[in-house]
């Protein structure tokens, strides 16, 4: 079959480079629009429990499903300072609903209380929030910089829309740094193989087609489905990687069959025949490794195996039509503008390499895999985390905002666990003596789990001690008006009494409807760290009154669910992609053994990778140097998608040098030489790529 697609790449050389050519030149029409039409975000589920959660909480109490915070902060000026407190109603006069779609309220530390104050009262805080989607919020981000009145207070927007908003922009920025180093470098690296610039040019050329016209196919299939901004990233680097890879490889054979003496013809059929066969079942490897990014719901990681598949789809098209027909157009011009001279017949490092491998192999077995070990070890530490703004440069709006709100507010009582009690049979009135007897009784039972700070409710008021106290406040409030707390045994002051009525009737108002009560559990430490994930379990398990159903949101109960379900999912994501790569390399190789030592190979060096990601990423090591700032943690979906890709792409290796090693053995019988010969013949194409 490969030796048909050989013949007819060159037989059809001209009308396959204008294929080409017009399906780039669409693929660059279509890459200028496709930033437009990509979504930021891309890591909730709507089938998890927490934002099931959420969703019951907005039709029954309309809690918000998105927000923002505008962080105010003054020179000088506390927050009780009434220029303070002027300037904060003026830069917020025109944020209403009228001007900002799907704006239902906006809290203020007269409206949302004093866990909108910071802690030394130096800043203070307003939560927009909308009953939209995340995505519709970000993309009114520029509407509500313009809104926002210039005071003499700065103001920093933060929460998940901007820190996703700066996280596609960052991700744009860091896309093009990363083309314009990557481009330079690989053609030096690529003239260096191969001595001339014509060579040298087309792994290029190879590359950039299979990128541009992936990325005009995503802005089509973006019109139709919700893709994460982050296919840009994948698609080019990854495309480039793979698409490098595999054009360097066919050319590099190609004119290692011209050098045989074979006709342009006969080479480009050779070509195709063995390196185009190798290259094939290598990009079925990438495939295949990409297929469990894609079986994740999350459109961040289903985004990023979509863009990878169909990268990968077009460089090995491109890598079986396209590179030949040029090769075919070119024939030994391919050699033409040559800066470097080699020889020939090159690969005697690789031969004497070889053999004195074979002759120490335990030695070098045993060196080499405890050498990979230890690089492999740091990961017995690793620690995960859902992305938050701490990845974003210090110098971004939403990291200065996040920075801020963690140096001097309680994070906690701004993200607390939510928790909603429904109850459909029996009085519906959450008021009712008996009801409200026993949800006394069960938000004495949250606020004495491990790890809560506070519970903030109806029946955890201040002073409401007992159950007795609890029925006696509130029907004051709701049948004796203004004077009848006069009347309730509270050990409280008249005055704090008064302010107690107040701060009721609004939590009353916000958070109770018929058969309906919200409970703010507050964490002691971060929400989002592994002590504040613990605690939606604990909640989970506490008992609730008879007939009431529990459901709990929040950014605790959100992250520990996200964490659960793709690492739940990762142990059969990684059995799938090493039990379907054994079974396509047996196809190749057509042995036993040979897939097995691939595979086992190969999940030792991602180990390697993880380990170093630790050491370097989490642990903080060459921070200077790689210009990062470490948040302590491995973001959760890098480990899976480095597994994904690298253990396709690491594979690529594999094939090319087993698939030449295999060549010799049916050559010659004699695997000393064959490996000798394999090495030789690839080692330096490989370690180049």
């Amino acid at each position: 079959m490969f030796a048909a697609i050989g013949r007819f790449s060159y037989r059809y050389r001209w009308p396959l480079v204008a294929v080409w050519t017009v399906a780039f030149a669409l693929g660059l029409a279509g890459l200028s629009e496709l930033p437009g039409r990509l979504k930021g975000g891309g890591f909730s589920d709507p089938d998890s429990k927490a934002q099931q959660a959420l969703n019951e909480m907005h039709a029954r109490l309309g809690v918000g499903t998105a927000s923002l915070t505008v962080v105010f902060t003054g020179d000088g000026l506390d927050a009780d300072d009434p220029r303070f407190v002027r300037a904060m109603d003026e830069a917020l006069g025109r944020i209403d609903p009228e001007s900002l779609p799907g704006l239902t309220r906006v809290l203020t530390p007269a409206t949302g209380g004093d866990s909108l104050v910071a802690e030394d009262g130096s800043a203070a805080l307003a939560v927009l929030i909308f009953d939209t989607s995340l995505e519709a919020v970000q993309q009114q981000l520029d509407r509500v910089r313009g809104l926002l009145r210039p005071t003499e207070l700065e103001t920093l927007i933060t929460g998940e829309p901007a820190v996703y908003e700066a996280i596609q922009d960052v991700s744009a920025e860091d896309l093009r740094r990363a083309e314009s180093y990557a481009l330079p470098v690989a053609l030096v690296v690529l003239v260096l193989v191969f001595g001339s610039l014509v060579a040298a040019s087309l792994p290029v050329i190879g590359g950039g087609v299979a990128v541009t016209v992936t990325l005009g196919a995503m802005y089509l299939l973006a019109g139709a489905y919700d893709l994460s901004i982050f296919v840009l990233n994948v698609a080019s680097m990854l495309g480039l990687a793979v698409g490098i890879d595999y054009s360097l490889f066919i050319v590099g054979r190609f004119r290692e069959e011209l050098g045989q003496g074979r006709t342009l013809a006969d080479a480009v059929e050779a070509t195709v025949a063995s390196a185009g066969r190798a290259v094939f079942f290598s990009g079925l490897a990438v495939f295949i490794g990409l297929l469990g990014l894609i079986s994740y719901q999350y459109m961040s990681l289903r985004s990023m195996g979509i863009g990878g598949a169909v990268v990968v789809l077009f460089s090995v098209l491109v890598a079986l039509t396209l590179l030949p027909a040029l090769l075919g157009i070119l024939g030994p011009r391919v050699d033409a503008l040559r800066v470097l001279r080699r020889g020939e017949r090159e690969g005697r490092f690789w031969r004497s390499w070889s053999d004195w491998v074979m002759a120490h192999p335990v030695p070098v077995l045993v060196f080499t895999t405890a050498a990979i070990l230890v690089i492999a070890s740091p990961v017995a530490g690793i620690v995960v985390n859902v992305p938050t703004a701490e990845e974003l440069p210090r110098s971004q709006e939403a990291r200065r905002g996040y920075d801020l709100i963690a140096e001097r507010f309680d994070r906690g009582r701004l993200l607390p666990n939510e928790v909603m009690l429904t109850w459909e049979e029996g009085s519906t009135d959450p008021f009712d003596p008996e009801r409200l007897a026993e949800l006394h009784a069960y938000g004495r039972r949250l606020a004495a789990l491990e790890g809560v700070a506070s519970v903030e409710s109806i029946v955890t008021l201040p002073g409401l001690d007992s159950a007795t106290a609890t029925v006696a406040f509130w029907t004051a409030v709701r049948e004796g008006g203004d004077g009848a707390l006069d009347a309730v045994p509270l050990p409280l002051p008249a005055a704090v009494k008064a302010a107690l009525l107040g701060s009721a009737r609004r939590l009353a108002a916000a958070s109770t409807a018929p058969g309906t009560v919200l409970f703010r559990v507050v964490p002691e430490g971060e929400p989002d760290l592994p002590a504040g994930r613990a605690v939606p379990a604990r909640i989970e398990a506490v008992p609730a009154p008879p007939g009431t159903t529990v459901h709990i949101a929040g950014l605790s109960a959100g992250v520990e669910h996200f964490l659960a379900s793709i690492y739940g999912r990762f142990p059969y994501v990684v059995l799938f992609v090493l039990l379907v790569t054994y079974l396509v390399l047996l196809l190749l190789f057509r042995s036993v053994l040979l897939p097995l030592k691939a595979v086992i190979v190969n999940t030792l060096s991602i180990l390697a990778s993880f380990g170093a990601l630790v050491f370097i990423f989490q642990w903080g090591n060459f921070e200077r140097l790689f210009g990062f700032q470490s948040p302590g943690y491995v973001d959760a979906t890098l480990p899976i998608i480095m597994f994904c890709t690298i253990f396709g792409i690491s594979m690529d290796y594999e094939v090319f040098l087993l698939s030449r090693v295999r060549e010799a053995w049916l050559e010659t019988g004699d695997n000393r030489a064959s490996v000798g010969i394999g090495l030789a013949r690839t080692g330096r194409i490989i370690t180049s790529a």
